[in-house]
């Protein structure tokens, strides 16, 4: 058992290290304005609509989740750090703390931020302590003094892999283990009464706490025994343990009735889930490879899915209601350690070449692929740099996803040609062409020509559009820089008869399409003649 503690433990470090250095690019401005509708959405493994929340060449790593606050922490080549935090309801991000260097993974509930970082004393003497942020003042407070240390797990090392589980918050409650009387113990604090407590004091370790509410687990180790799960609550003032010895568990959280953990059993981890009201305990998983990291909100329990094949890692979802699993996330060369609260689960993966933070909500899962706002952006000449609020975007063909609607800065770069900016007011989706005008070298003699554009759209939507004799995509349709005068604009759709007509302003046109064919045309006069 100690040999699998540490091939574990060398798993885990591996991982973590992957998360935050992998593929970090240098230094650029993080997307930080997300008012605007530019958050690029994707289809998940079953068809969850996903929503890409920041755009960034920096790292945004270890996401966590409180109602509608998203917090993540942004990192950089030089080991930079910053504290972001997102407005889920206002789409806008801010951040909050700059250049701070965290020890453990910041955690967020309601109004409170924590996180374990170092800090000196009056001598010089360097040691670990939880800073707390209160979002509603924007103030710090440290929390514990030395020698409480609540970043060292324990002298020994078969749970050194479990350093970063080291507080967690529910309310006004912060819980932590503390090592100020020798060994690990569980304490916990009220952030707005100041009222300090221990809850578990013991000779063995007792590590790793989770808060929902009243409640609060923990670990304890038994040597290499492994750990039972202990149960303690802050009203009654009850103490139960509610698993026994001997089996290797680990993550272990709570939310309400629920305690969900990933437990060692035949070669691999598997989460389990323990329900205080029944008593009853049930295995969520049995699969090859490791399920791990889980996260456990109301009924639905989310976990990291690890080592089932080459690029297979990703993200399952559980609903404890109606027993039945999901996968929100697949195929993907990394893992991710995803988050949840009331339903929305967030995480970062790299799928763009750095790690950017995602959102999806499990009660948005439809039988087909998800409908989105699409902008078919092209250029004539094709070729041109895409810029979506600023950040680039590849290059013209491209279709851009949107989650909502509302304006959106456009640009357009190319050699040789004038760069081109503009808003779309994306309010469905539609197809988006552009005449790139050509720089003129040397002196210009003459106005410049006098330009235009046509906006057509049709009834139904979908009608393939061609402007003097040129197919450029279907409705809605928009094309911006045509030279002023009259220019033939066909629409045509399958089972309609095609609609052809001159247009010579930028006023917008809306055709209400005929149902039939061209071949049926005669027909129609003769009969209505």
């Amino acid at each position: 058992m100690t040999r699998i503690c540490h091939i574990a433990g060398f798993f885990l470090l591996v991982i973590a290290i992957s998360a935050t250095v992998q593929s970090v690019q240098p230094a650029d401005a993080v997307q930080a304005d997300t008012s605007n509708p530019a958050l690029q959405a994707v289809p998940g493994a079953d068809n969850f609509p996903i929503v890409q929340i920041t755009n960034s060449t920096r790292d945004q790593v270890l996401p966590r989740i409180s109602g509608n606050r998203i917090l993540w922490m942004e990192t950089d080549r030089i080991n930079t750090r910053n504290l972001y935090l997102y407005d889920i309801a206002n789409r806008s991000a801010e951040m909050i703390i700059e250049h701070f260097s965290p020890r453990t993974s910041p955690e967020i509930s309601g109004n409170w931020i924590g996180w374990v970082e170092d800090q000196s004393d009056s001598s010089g003497k360097i040691f670990p302590c939880i800073h707390v942020y209160d979002i509603r003042s924007g103030t710090i407070t440290q929390i514990t003094q030395y020698p409480a240390m609540p970043y060292q797990t324990s002298e020994s090392q078969d749970i050194t892999w479990e350093r970063e589980s080291t507080l967690a918050i529910s309310g006004d409650i912060i819980v932590w283990h503390d090592k100020r009387d020798g060994n690990m113990d569980i304490y916990y604090r009220n952030l707005s009464s100041g009222v300090e407590n221990p809850i578990a004091r013991s000779a063995a370790d007792e590590t790793c706490p989770s808060i929902s509410g009243d409640r609060i687990i923990w670990a304890e180790q038994h040597g290499t025994k492994g750990y039972t799960i202990h149960l303690y609550n802050l009203t009654s003032n009850e103490h139960d343990r509610i698993t026994d010895l001997p089996v290797m568990r680990r993550n272990q959280v709570i939310s309400g009735d629920y305690i969900v953990w990933s437990e060692w059993r035949e070669g691999s981890y598997d989460v389990c889930c323990y329900d205080i009201a029944s008593g009853n305990t049930t295995w969520i998983t049995d699969e090859p490879g490791h399920d791990l990291w889980p996260a456990v909100s109301g009924d639905a329990i989310v976990w990291s899915v690890y080592g089932r094949g080459s690029d297979d890692n990703g993200i399952s979802a559980y609903d404890l209601s109606t027993e039945t699993g999901t996968e929100i996330l697949a195929d993907l060369p990394h893992p991710v350690w995803p988050d949840i609260d009331g339903g929305k689960v967030v995480w970062s993966d790299n799928r763009t070449g750095n790690y950017d933070v995602y959102l999806c909500s499990l009660e948005n899962r439809s039988d087909a692929a998800p409908g989105l706002y699409t902008v078919h952006l092209n250029s004539i000449p094709s070729g041109a740099d895409i810029s979506v609020n600023n950040e680039p975007y590849g290059r013209t063909p491209a279709t851009l996803s949107f989650d909502r609607t509302g304006i959106c800065p456009i640009g357009l770069k190319k050699n040789g040609f004038i760069p081109y900016t503009t808003t779309l007011d994306i309010s469905a989706s539609l197809t988006f062409v552009v005449n790139l005008e050509r720089e003129l070298v040397g002196p210009v003699s003459g106005p410049r020509p006098i330009l235009m554009s046509i906006t057509v759209d049709s009834v139904p939507r979908g009608a393939n559009v061609s402007v003097d004799g040129e197919v450029y995509g279907t409705t809605l349709f928009g094309m911006d820089r045509l030279p002023s005068g009259d220019h033939e604009v066909e629409l045509t759709l399958e089972g309609y008869q095609s609609n052809r007509t001159t247009v010579n302003s930028s006023e917008p046109i809306n055709i209400t399409l005929i149902p039939g064919t061209d071949a049926d045309r005669p027909l129609l006069m003769e009969r209505y003649a």
